[in-house]
């Protein structure tokens, strides 16, 4: 492939100055950003299809980006070129396959890069986190490869110093050289034109008032760190905040983006329970601040084929979001038991000191790799549940908006078998249960997943006694069961006693007039 060992452990691990192979460094390290982003590109086409803005002015930022971008485009493809003239043909320098692919990868991933900046200035992407993660590892990724080439680099400088002087000629390591320097050059001003938020695009489909939320505007890295929201936090600090400090909400959030696709789905699963002859697939709009529903219980001449559930079309409208922030919750879990095998190498690393000593950098390493593992597992955590709030909110939404329509268009008779308390209750209560069970509904796997690990990881340190902390979790299963199924009798005891005191005050509240003129209040006071 290069012409030289892929890997040696001699060199890399045991060793008190640790290097990669030149190999290693040009092929692993350049490739893995390049493999990320074309793994996770598809991300950047469904924000392009997902945003609500168009057409981004041309600016000092997406022309920089566009400028850097293009220079890396010439050099990695003057690289195929030199690496074809000096090395090919009737040169003594070998041409190995490294020469032609590296370049071509490389050429290939900045071209799709480079054709993104005008596809996000027109479909108004002010930032995107692939892209920003792409920088972020190539530049690190870099790094070792920059020591090796300035050391190569004064060893051949002492080699020429020693020899008589020649004719003056640009060899093949000099240009490698000068080239790595210029396109880390440009890939760390990448880096940083990445850390910022492109301008406002010209074309909203809402209009953008003065009390947005900043969290539009915020570039990748603010919004990873919450950046953004520091100006509201300071602001509380030194006074308490009222209404008029909150933002408005998100436009992707907000009831006329939630439901028109919440009720497409639930009129799909409705015509489901139904057969008739004709099938014609429903629709929803939003219009004029309501939501027009075509056809949503069939035809007349349909037959019912059962009850219709709430739980397909809430997966179909809100699933993406949430199967993403599972798979976050899957990065959490993983991590939080990567620290303890790190903190057990750390461990092992302090005690061999005194028998077998080992090399000081390995403990370094150890301990960074601890404060990486720690900081990717803060910031993962943190984004797993900003998305299960925001499911959870457009569930409630959606849940809301629906009770709400639904209770206007019942007919009388349907109307006595509900009361004013139990429909309040629907909106009031059981939407925001839905809310808040969104964020730990994860649980159902993630439990016996970090369950399975623990077990796995205490066995390796304890053997066999880790069997008596699993004999107390499986004996305390049924007496959880028989604790839950008591409190969930309660609360529905609880449901219907909050039905009853709505019912009442609504009473109350209607007949005022009549409550004062008998002084009946304290009766009454005591009846809610």
């Amino acid at each position: 492939l290069c012409g030289s060992q892929f890997w040696n452990s001699t060199e890399t691990w045991y060793t008190n100055t640790p290097d990669f192979t030149p190999c290693f460094e040009q092929t692993a390290l350049v490739w893995t950003p390049c493999a990320f982003y074309w793994l996770f590109v598809a991300f950047d086409f469904y924000y392009l299809k997902a945003s609500l803005d168009r057409n981004i002015p041309w600016n000092k930022l997406n022309v920089s980006k566009a400028l850097v971008n293009l220079g890396l485009l010439v050099i990695t493809a003057l690289d195929l070129i030199m690496a074809l003239v000096k090395k090919g043909g009737d040169s003594e320098l070998p041409l190995y396959d490294l020469d032609v692919w590296g370049p071509i990868i490389k050429f290939a991933t900045f071209l799709l890069i480079f054709l993104f900046i005008p596809l996000n200035r027109k479909y108004g992407v002010q930032t995107t986190g692939c892209q920003f993660l792409f920088w972020f590892l190539l530049v690190v990724l870099t790094i070792p490869r920059c020591r090796t080439e300035v050391r190569l680099d004064s060893e051949r400088q002492k080699i020429l110093s020693s020899e008589q002087p020649t004719e003056l000629d640009f060899s093949w390591e000099e240009y490698q050289f000068a080239s790595f320097f210029i396109v880390f050059t440009f890939s760390c001003l990448m880096l940083i034109l990445n850390c910022f938020a492109d301008g406002l695009p010209r074309q909203t489909k809402y209009q953008r008032g003065e009390n947005e939320i900043p969290e539009l505007s915020a570039s990748f890295l603010s919004r990873i760190t919450y950046q953004w929201f520091d100006r509201m936090a300071l602001k509380g600090y030194r006074n308490p905040l009222e209404e008029k400090d909150l933002w408005d909400l998100r436009p992707q959030d907000s009831c006329s983006e939630v439901m028109p696709i919440f009720a497409h789905h639930w009129n799909q699963n409705v015509r489901k329970n139904y057969r008739s002859k004709t099938r014609v697939e429903p629709k929803a709009q939003f219009s004029n601040g309501h939501v027009t529903f075509e056809n949503p219980h069939g035809e007349k001449n349909g037959r019912k084929k059962g009850m219709a559930s709430i739980m397909p079309p809430i997966y179909k409208s809100f699933g993406g979001v949430f199967m993403f922030g599972a798979l976050m919750k899957l990065f959490t879990d993983v991590l939080t038991f990567a620290q303890p095998q790190v903190l057990s190498l750390i461990i092992s690393f302090v005690e061999d000191q005194e028998k077998d000593p080992q090399p000081e950098w390995k403990g370094i390493m150890y301990s960074v790799l601890l404060f990486v593992l720690a900081a990717a597992q803060t910031f993962i955590l943190g984004q797993y549940f900003h998305r299960m709030f925001i499911v959870g909110l457009r569930i409630r939404t959606a849940l809301i908006n629906a009770i709400y329509r639904k209770a206007l268009r019942i007919s009388n008779s349907t109307k006595k078998e509900s009361t004013v308390g139990e429909i309040v209750n629907l909106m009031a209560v059981d939407a925001q249960r839905f809310m808040e069970l969104t964020t730990y509904l994860n649980m159902i796997w993630s439990a016996p997943l970090q369950i399975g690990l623990a077990l796995f990881f205490l066995w390796q340190q304890l053997g066999p006694s880790v069997l008596a902390g699993l004999a107390v979790m499986i004996i305390l299963i049924p007496v959880n069961g028989v604790i839950a199924s008591r409190i969930k009798t309660y609360q529905i005891r609880q449901m219907k006693y909050k039905d009853e005191r709505v019912k009442l005050m609504n009473e109350v509240l209607s007949g005022i007039k009549v409550l004062k003129l008998y002084a009946w209040e304290p009766s009454f006071e005591k009846q809610v």
